[in-house]
């Protein structure tokens, strides 16, 4: 039996009316809500576990660095700048003819001169962590400073062309890397984590490297010569070689402590002993206290015999950096030993301030500290303040690069009728 038709228009069609409707949706649609799910994820992540999803963009970011069809950069120019000026400083780009007054938004390239004046001093850091600072009347040229676009490493050269100059060389990150200084007719290459200071006075022909830490190969025309620690290389314009000798050590510093942080009542009537260990060659020993980073503007600069302490008065509030060199028996001076960092600060009488510090969270060499303490508090970490603090008085800081071996990390509160507490933390990096 065949099925029954209605004709167009009957009333059998008309009792049955079917409405069909639809979306077109395209891949690209598609590809977006996919998006704004997974960027919706990441943000629910995040607020439960930042650290987890900043650890997959990091792995996301390497895969994409490292895969090699992706468009390679050109070699990138790993520039140089200033962290610290003091005094009359100035550069001469290397396209440029004119001098021009330096400042910390300057970038230093190959070719660049920077000289400072009687009164300046100016501290630079390479991109690779190798630092320089020039004393007073000195005159250098960035002769390279640049990063191997295929395997990473870093190439730092400087010349010292007069005056005397310290220079301490970071942790290698990629093998490969060098660090040299040029200085009249010798080149240095130092290791990382080395320490040197150079000195070339082409008028009083002197020209010496000195190592204080690590080692440095120095080459002079077909003369080679390793130096280690305390050792020192000199040579005269005229005369071909090297000469190589032992040089006197710096004491080591023993009180204040590095990064001490001293409550007093009245600064300026407070006494303190400096004191330092004893060096047996010396007999002598030059202490120099500086309320600039950049140990210049000596407050204290005074020799001492037969004693390894002073005590010191008279000193304001504020932070200061003191250092110790040793004298010899011929009344030759050793390098000075490396500055400690010092931060009186005036104690109100009162109650202690509201502080508390939760256990230390390692990154590295850097130290998280997390506490809580009266709102509208001031919080010093390691003379460093604090400002990331939430109005109920919560904090997070986060201290320097820290030393290998024990460490200790000093946490003072300060509310505000000016009553303090402080807290040490003894912290040990590996």
């Amino acid at each position: 039996m065949s099925p029954r038709t209605h004709p167009p228009g009957s009333a059998g069609e008309r009792g049955r009316s079917v409405e069909v409707e639809w979306t077109t949706i395209s891949y690209r649609t598609i590809a977006i809500y996919i998006s704004l799910a997974f960027l919706l994820l990441l943000g629910i992540l995040y607020l439960i576990s930042p650290r987890f999803v900043i650890n997959i963009a990091t792995r996301a970011l390497e895969t994409v660095a490292a895969n090699p069809t992706a468009p390679q950069a050109p070699a990138s120019r790993k520039e140089a700048h200033f962290v610290n000026l003091d005094g009359n400083v100035r550069i001469k780009k290397a396209a440029s003819s004119q001098w021009i007054r330096a400042d910390f938004n300057t970038s230093l390239e190959k070719g660049d001169f920077v000289q400072t004046g009687s009164d300046g001093v100016a501290r630079i850091i390479f991109a690779d962590g190798t630092n320089y600072t020039l004393k007073p009347d000195a005159l250098i040229v960035v002769e390279e400073s640049r990063e191997d676009p295929v395997t990473r490493a870093t190439k730092v050269a400087v010349q010292v062309t007069s005056g005397a100059v310290d220079l301490a060389t970071g942790h290698f990150e990629t093998p490969g890397s060098t660090s040299q200084v040029s200085f009249a007719d010798a080149v240095a290459s130092l290791n990382e984590e080395s320490r040197a200071v150079v000195r070339n006075d082409p008028d009083k022909n002197v020209h010496e490297i000195t190592v204080d830490a690590g080692q440095a190969a120095v080459t002079r025309g077909s003369t080679s010569v390793q130096l280690g620690q305390y050792e020192q290389i000199s040579f005269a314009a005229e005369q071909p070689g090297l000469v190589r000798t032992k040089v006197i050590a710096p004491p080591s510093l023993l009180t204040p402590e590095n990064m001490e942080l001293k409550l007093v009542r009245d600064p300026k009537a407070t006494t303190m002993d400096f004191s330092w260990s004893e060096v047996p060659e010396a007999k002598a020993y030059h202490l120099q206290i500086s309320p600039t980073v950049m140990l210049s503007n000596f407050v204290v600069d005074k020799k001492v015999t037969g004693q390894t302490s002073v005590p010191i008065s008279g000193l304001d509030e504020g932070t200061y950096y003191w250092m110790v060199s040793a004298i010899d028996a011929k009344g030759v001076e050793s390098q000075p030993s490396q500055a400690n960092r010092l931060n009186m600060v005036q104690q109100i009488a009162g109650n202690q301030a509201y502080l508390e510090v939760t256990e230390p969270i390692r990154h590295g060499r850097v130290i998280e500290v997390q506490g809580k303490t009266e709102p509208g508090s001031m919080v010093i970490i390691n003379n460093e303040q604090v400002f990331s603090i939430s109005p109920d008085g919560t904090f997070r800081g986060f201290t320097a690069p820290l030393n290998s071996g024990s460490n200790q990390v000093t946490i003072t509160a300060q509310d505000r009728k000016g009553n303090t507490k402080t807290i040490r933390k003894t912290v040990v990096i590996e």
